[in-house]
């Protein structure tokens, strides 16, 4: 693709890893340097067979009664998993979502208030909470084969991102444990605009008009190095090229008719987080996206299905290729912080039902100091993407 029309996200082929790897190599560095996206096609254990079925078991279980769902509800434990109720359409937001919360299946390590132990050791570390019922006996054999697919596929592709930085691949191991990792990974289920009343529906689509909206979930993701997704409707929305929001593709095709965007059966969406921003000192920043209401067909909903691997969460985030003593980096990322409390106030403020219940104290403490780092990081991420910008308009002017 000409750098210069950068105006859909880059695919890279995983077939080209051994057909042709220097193409891969490069293709996997233009699209991470500047998109900060990329459609990993052929992906590995993510054929379209495994996909259709992985959507027709999160469906049937966002379809199933409330009542049933409600047995998996998010605040029956301190860990941050099962399900959420949808958002209300009237509290002024973008969206309508309601989703299930997952993790890898472990035993805890202590009780969740024992505070002689790392926050994050009491919070990520965890079974999940899955739905008491016999009427979907498929739900969680079919989440557990994902996570394990997303998580080879995660390791696999990290190491290569190292590589395409010229730096040795091995460093990708020191902040992330294939035996005992960190992970936050979700099933989303998003309506379309026909859930809000009229009134709402105009200031929904006078919010998506706005580049810079603050109630339509533009964001970065923060915490991973990098987050793997696969969608079955149109919606998800990304800044590249000189600054405009690009159309990502879906990788399911579950509904009848067309799609307003390009359908690529068997891949899956990649994006870097905020860690690999910081690690590569900014050589691949962290991309701002959100979810587009508005392009989810009518009468229809969307489902996607993210997963993010997180670095272990003690000691800094040293820059590849530098010492321990240099811990600069570029995204906005201050050495000597508690990474492993930012992770778990992170899921505090986004789930508070489950923080009313289980973590009230906690959150005081230590929410404003989150909400800095949080700060500086999505400031780090605009000023990236305008440099890119900037890179953008230039060539396309010479």
């Amino acid at each position: 693709m000409n750098s210069e029309t950068l105006n859909e996200i880059p695919t890279v082929d995983w077939l080209d890893l051994n057909a042709d790897r220097d193409k891969f190599m490069s293709d996997l560095r233009y699209a991470l340097s500047e998109c900060g996206f990329l459609v990993l096609k052929n992906a590995p254990g993510l054929d379209d067979a495994f996909q259709q079925k992985a959507f027709q078991e999160v469906r049937q279980f966002f379809d199933a009664p409330m009542d049933v769902k409600k047995t998996a509800h998010i605040s029956n434990t301190p860990y941050f998993r099962g399900y959420t109720l949808p958002t209300p359409a009237d509290r002024g937001q973008g969206q309508v979502i309601e989703n299930f919360q997952y993790g890898f299946e472990q035993a805890p390590l202590c009780a969740h208030d024992d505070a002689s132990q790392p926050i994050h050791k009491r919070l990520f570390v965890g079974p999940n909470t899955w739905p008491k019922t016999d009427s979907m006996p498929e739900f969680r054999p079919l989440i557990e084969q994902l996570t394990e697919v997303y998580h080879q596929l995660t390791h696999q592709l990290g190491e290569l991102i190292v590589e395409s930085l010229g730096e040795d691949p091995a460093e990708f191991r020191r902040y992330f444990d294939l035996e005992e990792p960190y992970l936050a990974a979700s099933l989303n289920h998003n309506y379309s605009l026909e859930v809000f009343s009229d009134e709402a529906k105009k200031a929904v689509r006078d919010s998506y008009a706005r580049f810079d909206a603050d109630n339509v979930g533009a964001h970065i993701d923060g915490p991973p190095f990098i987050a793997l997704l696969i969608n079955d409707r149109p919606g998800l929305q990304v800044v590249a090229g000189e600054g405009d929001w690009v159309n990502a593709p879906v990788t399911c095709r579950t509904a009848s008719g067309e799609y307003d965007v390009p359908v690529i059966e068997g891949s899956v969406i990649v994006n870097t987080g905020g860690t690999l921003m910081h690690l590569s000192e900014g050589r691949y920043a962290a991309t701002l996206h959100r979810v587009n209401t508005l392009l989810i067909p009518e009468g229809e909903t969307r489902v996607s299905m993210p997963y993010f691997l997180l670095p272990k969460m003690e000691g800094d985030l040293v820059p590849f290729g530098r010492s321990a003593a240099d811990k600069s980096g570029a995204a906005g990322y201050e050495a000597g912080r508690d990474r492993g409390a930012n992770a778990c106030v992170n899921r505090m403020g986004t789930f508070p039902q489950v923080t009313r219940r289980w973590w009230v104290d906690e959150f005081e403490a230590l929410s404003e100091q989150q909400r800095k780092e949080v700060e500086a990081e999505t400031q780090a991420a605009f000023k990236l993407a305008s440099e890119r910008g900037k890179r953008f308009k230039a060539r396309s002017s010479n």
